[in-house]
């Protein structure tokens, strides 16, 4: 018998290949090269975001502060560029930027238990309104051509945006099953109070996880306001809702403990493919939010359906007590 975990995985494969499936059928120009190429490359940005707020939902929380914080790290970086600052600086000064943002997150849960949901999205207001005031609200660009080439320039034919989400999707992998740490933030999700009876730091623990989440978004801004060669004060509002479907579509459960990286990414293809189709179609932003607000809904229902008859059928089959 098929375990579960793996029926799921076979679903989201057969998802992405209906969706693009979907997309040739309906618009003649998706599976054209140069289309696919857009699609891999747009979909850097959400696979970015989504590996990193991942280990987040793994350990049963959440993280709403990755709009904000790919924003205004975008701003930041494209400010420094343009005051003469060097590329490399500029973009070490935002990856810092993005993790402090994710331990400030990470800080009001872990020390004063503040609820995840609270804190990030305080955070991430914090964060979008410091954006505005980076620049009094405006938009700007003209990057320099070096800089811009790590959003849409591409090596042996593949976006460097891609080669960057690769190297994401590594650290993330690493960090969720090669470090003594891994089983915590698996074992975090699952019951938080085992492993403080157990005398594990859990405090730790959410620190490094909202600190990688941060990071990734901070990363997710620099591309994409190469990609964009502008940074304009709302730019990474879309990419919340994205990575956060990207992880339920690839299987991270919201009741935490359950969820593959590698499954992230290839959720994250999905919702930019849907986004390609719908962008080719010309179906407005506005509606385009409400289907994958409805994706979530339809997939988290569900995953708790399927979560539901898994313990019933373990309560059911469990040898009664004495």
């Amino acid at each position: 018998m098929i375990k579960a975990r793996t029926k799921n995985r076979i679903l989201i494969t057969m998802g992405i290949v209906a969706a693009f499936l979907l997309g040739g059928a309906l618009v003649p120009n998706f599976l054209k090269p140069v289309n696919l190429l857009n699609v891999v490359r747009q979909c850097s940005i959400i696979a970015i975001c989504a590996v990193g707020i991942a280990p987040v939902i793994i350990t049963r929380n959440t993280d709403l502060s990755i709009g904000g914080n790919v924003t205004f790290c975008g701003m930041l970086t494209g400010l420094l560029l343009l005051n003469g600052v060097p590329i490399a600086i500029a973009i070490l000064a935002a990856l810092v930027a993005g993790v402090l943002i994710g331990l400030v997150s990470g800080s009001l849960n872990a020390f004063l238990s503040v609820p995840a949901f609270i804190a990030t999205l305080v955070v991430g207001q914090i964060a979008q309104g410091s954006a505005f005031l980076l620049n009094n609200g405006r938009s700007f660009g003209g990057f320099p051509k070096e800089y811009v080439f790590i959003g849409n320039g591409t090596l042996l034919g593949i976006p460097v945006s891609n080669y960057i989400m690769v190297l994401v999707v590594v650290i993330g992998v690493i960090l969720t099953t090669q470090l003594p740490i891994s089983a915590w933030i698996y074992g975090l999700g699952g019951n938080e109070q085992v492993l403080r009876n157990a005398g594990v730091n859990t405090a730790s623990i959410k620190l490094l996880v909202f600190a990688f989440s941060g990071c990734c978004a901070a990363a997710a801004g620099v591309v994409l306001a190469a990609q964009l060669d502008t940074a304009h004060p709302t730019q990474g509002e879309p990419y919340q809702l994205d990575a956060i479907a990207a992880c339920i579509m690839g299987g991270v459960s919201m009741s935490g403990g359950e969820g593959k990286i590698v499954m992230v990414m290839v959720g994250a293809l999905v919702i930019g493919s849907i986004r390609n189709i719908l962008n080719l179609l010309a179906v407005h932003s506005f509606y385009q939010n409400i289907l994958v607000g409805v994706i979530i809904i339809a997939v988290v229902a569900i995953s708790m359906l399927t979560r539901l008859r898994r313990m019933q059928s373990s309560a059911q089959f469990a040898p009664a007590k004495a």
